[in-house]
């Protein structure tokens, strides 16, 4: 499996927005060349096996890119916050 960054993995995703799923592997790359996509993208998709894919996920699983885990130690998103709420009275 390639280990791709976060950004390669949001790179196909934002290409492969708005794609109607199912779609086979040449659906894929014309709607990547009209959306105007990168030659690092269009490379990607080339790359795919002939197969119909039933979503973006399935379509990034295929291409093995996996986006690398949180750096140890670091939030991935903030703590939920309690504004708003009434607190009780004493």
């Amino acid at each position: 499996m390639r280990k791709g960054t976060a950004a390669d993995v949001q790179r196909i995703k934002y290409v492969l927005a708005g794609m109607t799923f199912p779609a086979a592997k040449w659906q894929l790359i014309m709607h990547a060349e009209e959306y105007g996509a990168d030659a690092a993208t269009r490379s990607d998709l080339w790359g795919l096996p002939a197969h119909t894919y039933d979503g973006v996920a399935a379509v990034v699983a295929a291409l093995g890119l996996t986006a690398a885990p949180p750096r140890r130690g670091f939030r991935t998103a903030p703590p939920a916050q309690a504004a708003g709420q009434d607190l009780p009275s004493h």
